[in-house]
């Protein structure tokens, strides 16, 4: 081997493989800050709208929040039943609804809904990224049936 060149590093098959790693604290805050902050905003009384229908801000679009809402509450419903986690998702479910129908939103409702995401915020730090990313893979295929109306509801 020539001098000039670094030697190989040595395999080591007991290494983790890089998908059962744990989510990061960036990735978590970059998940979850759009979500607390609706929540704040809500909670604040001061919405952006489109046309009259609450939105937030996610990854640089605007998104409904009712339809946000039930997605997360979907999606972390089958998280958490695979990770064996008693969760409930309907305070934001709830919330969801009454965003939707334009009903006049109480603090407690919020406040329960803030508790809700926060249990999510602490499975996703113990959960591997590899089982996040295969249900959230299947949310979005459920989405999309659903739109394409090849179901009724996302499963």
């Amino acid at each position: 081997m020539a001098r000039n060149k670094k030697p190989r590093k040595a395999y080591r098959p007991d290494r983790r493989p890089a998908i059962d790693r744990l989510p990061s604290l960036l990735e978590m805050h970059a998940l979850f800050t759009p979500i607390f902050n609706t929540l704040d905003e809500l909670a604040s009384g001061e919405v952006m709208h489109e046309k009259g229908i609450p939105v937030m801000l996610f990854e640089g679009e605007l998104a409904e929040i009712h339809a946000a809402l039930i997605g997360w509450a979907c999606c972390w419903d089958r998280i958490c039943k695979d990770r064996g986690v008693a969760y409930d998702s309907s305070p934001l479910r709830k919330l969801a609804k009454k965003l939707e129908n334009g009903v006049m939103l109480e603090e407690t409702g919020i406040e329960q809904a803030r508790a809700s995401v926060e249990l999510t915020r602490q499975v996703f730090m113990r959960t591997p990224a590899s089982v996040l990313k295969q249900h959230s893979i299947t949310e979005q295929i459920a989405i999309e049936f659903e739109k394409r109306d090849l179901i009724k509801e996302a499963a």
